[in-house]
């Protein structure tokens, strides 16, 4: 343990690494909710997939690859807005479609760059030698972000998620609330592609949610447990990292799948005790 403090101390991207991957747990813990209560789960996937293709861009012409990642996502949630609400597709048919579109473009535009090698793969999977403070700074903004349209809408966003017919009725405009969601997860996706990787993000926006959802009994219950485990499963995610040597996005991620076991596990039991 001494070792960890000591490094901790030393080394400054280390404190940036534990640092983004805490921002980056809290983040997820905020959206994670919402999305599981929507039943949302599979943007979360279509939209890190789609922000591929703006980071493509990015690397190839040598320009910061939070903008056009950033841009790649939001464009590929208004056209999953669009299609769900103007031809009345299933949201997750037009994600399962464009996914592997934006994708491809993605590798269309790679295969132009000399630069599609260990850089990429660290987007994909995860690089914590990749954290920088403007990557703090960003996370930073983007949790003011997210809090800020969490509150400020928390009554809409309750009605969006209890019943959207109803919610329409008595005027809430859900077509901007489901916009907003988009975009918000969007923004969330691309900030976390230092620390978990694109392939992995998914797990963290929707594996809190599962969890808070089984233990919460309200909407504002689920959001503090699941702020909870998701920063306890950041941090042991990046000790066992530290310890074992092994990569912190998957470390993370195997972190709350554990959790998210244990809680049934322990939710079953309690209920059948309950019964008996």
């Amino acid at each position: 343990m001494t070792n960890l403090f000591e490094d901790l101390i030393t080394y400054e991207f280390f404190r940036y690494s534990i640092l983004a991957s805490l921002l980056v747990g809290f983040l997820a813990a905020l959206i994670s909710p919402i999305v599981v209560y929507k039943k949302m789960e599979f943007i979360g996937d279509g939209t890190a997939h789609a922000a591929f293709a703006g980071l493509a861009l990015g690397v190839l012409l040598g320009y910061d690859y939070r903008w056009a990642a950033i841009a790649s996502a939001v464009l590929f949630s208004f056209i999953i807005g669009y299609l769900t609400n103007k031809t009345k597709i299933a949201e997750n048919s037009a994600i399962g479609m464009l996914l592997p579109v934006f994708m491809s473009i993605g590798v269309i535009i790679l295969s132009l760059s000399t630069k599609y090698t260990q850089d990429v793969m660290g987007y994909l999977f995860g690089n914590i030698l990749f954290i920088e403070i403007t990557d703090i700074w960003f996370l930073l903004i983007v949790t003011t972000i997210t809090l800020f349209v969490i509150f400020y809408f928390r009554y809409e966003i309750l009605y969006f998620l209890s019943d959207e017919n109803m919610a329409e009725f008595y005027g809430v405009n859900t077509k901007m609330i489901r916009i907003l969601l988009l975009i918000l997860i969007s923004i969330i996706v691309v900030s976390s592609v230092k620390i978990t990787g694109i392939i992995l993000i998914s797990a963290l926006i929707v594996i809190p949610g599962l969890i808070s959802k089984k233990l919460g009994n309200s909407y504002k219950n689920a959001i503090i447990a699941s702020v909870i485990f998701s920063v306890l499963m950041s941090i042991s995610g990046m000790a066992f990292a530290y310890y074992f040597d092994i990569p912190p996005g998957p470390s993370i991620v195997l972190n709350y799948f554990v959790l998210f076991l244990l809680t049934v596990f322990f939710k079953q039991r309690i209920s059948k005790e309950e019964k008996d």
